[in-house]
């Protein structure tokens, strides 16, 4: 196994290999030379995952607005984590630590309000890969959070995904969560070929693993989240030789639609961790 990643891109993961062999989408080298963190193969979401309406959300009585980070999409994305540069805290042949912090602007519109630092270790072994995420709030007064990864996978002819859930979000075209589809829809639960699949939504409550066939011929490819991870969002789409699935701790635009599982609320110096596992075996 061998994965290479780029702490100044975001902290982003470039490549996961096995015997040479890509498990996840790989990153195009211009990709890397020109900080497209979102042409990676996995990059970090935090303090908030996918989209926060207009950049507008109330908390603790106050109205906040944050600006807008991508130029084709008109919500706030993902964060700011994927945005920023992280330090190297610790590095060896098989793990590395990284950490980020972040001061809101003192006046006007910025990326957050809330002060906060974040930490990323990747740790490899014979098998796969783990990613730690932990945000902790350096605010002096309350501060929402939330988190999680977004891993790109190889799609081909064949490619199936199988996980479980308790329900599913569609999503509008402008990739806000519309209404809750119980059970959900589509329904993965026994594997389902994404070769015309065209999804783009959340499944909160799934079970925290998802596997993965056809990715890679002959391997088995499976996710495994913490429990704090209860959403996964699965992106898949039309025309593309590659999928995503998020596991998040929140839904996307929580903080707007009290409805959908919500981010945590940190009292200052509290911390929200959680480990994510891509796993790689043969199949029997």
């Amino acid at each position: 196994m061998r994965a290479a990643v780029a702490p100044g891109i975001g902290g982003a993961l470039l490549s996961l290999a096995r015997d040479g062999t890509d498990i996840m989408r790989p990153t195009p080298a211009d990709a890397v030379s020109e900080g497209q963190v979102r042409r990676t193969a996995c990059y970090p979401m935090l303090p908030y995952a996918n989209r926060i309406a207009d950049g507008r959300f109330l908390f603790a009585g106050r109205w906040h607005q944050i600006r807008r980070n991508t130029p084709d999409i008109a919500h706030p994305l993902h964060g700011l984590g994927w945005q920023r540069g992280w330090d190297v805290e610790e590095q060896g042949d098989t793990h590395l630590r990284l950490r980020l912090s972040h001061q809101p602007a003192a006046v006007g519109e910025g990326d957050w309000p809330y002060a906060f630092t974040a930490r990323m270790a990747y740790r490899l072994d014979g098998s796969g890969l783990e990613i730690g995420l932990d945000l902790t709030n350096d605010s002096p007064g309350m501060a929402p959070a939330g988190m999680g990864l977004h891993p790109f996978f190889r799609r081909g002819a064949g490619t199936m995904l199988r996980f479980s859930a308790l329900s599913s979000w569609s999503s509008g075209r402008d990739g806000l969560p519309e209404r809750v589809i119980m059970p959900p829809d589509p329904d993965f639960r026994h594997g389902r070929l994404l070769d015309d699949s065209v999804v783009d939504g959340d499944f909160p409550g799934w079970a925290g693993i998802a596997h993965m066939t056809g990715t890679v011929p002959g391997l088995l490819v499976s996710l495994r989240a913490d429990r704090i991870f209860g959403t996964l969002r699965v992106y898949t789409p039309a025309g593309r030789d590659f999928f995503a699935v998020e596991p998040v701790t929140h839904g996307a635009n929580a903080l707007n639609q009290p409805e959908l599982p919500p981010m945590a609320i940190l009292a200052p110096g509290d911390s929200l961790s959680g480990t994510v596992r891509i796993n790689v075996e043969p199949l029997a």
